[in-house]
């Protein structure tokens, strides 16, 4: 019998530069808003803040369809329900607002 798949596995698709395509108002996301996921739960959320992108590694994991995103210079901590959206559009959830993004290529 094979053994089970990994809940914390990362899958292959969320690896690279993703890019706010739109998100809800609610969310209050800034301007130019960039994640970008990493092997190892590294991750570089970068945004836009007067003309100069601003950067915050963080650290992420995954579980099932949940992502958990964490700040261990802030303590402070995110789930979300994430998934891959119709034409590879990573999709977040948070409780009901939501914010599309697109993945960069190149």
């Amino acid at each position: 019998m094979p053994p089970d798949p990994d809940p914390h596995a990362v899958p292959a698709w969320l690896i690279g530069r993703w890019r706010l395509l739109r998100a809800d108002l609610a969310l209050d996301f800034a301007p130019g808003v960039c994640m970008d996921f990493r092997a190892g739960g590294r991750l570089l959320y970068s945004f836009s803040v007067e003309g100069h992108e601003q950067t915050v590694p963080l650290i992420y994991q995954v579980e099932g369809d949940r992502l958990r995103t964490d700040n261990p210079a802030a303590t402070h901590a995110v789930e979300t329900h994430y998934h891959l959206g119709e034409g590879g559009v990573l999709v977040l959830d948070f409780s009901g607002a939501h914010a599309w993004f697109v993945k960069e290529t190149g």
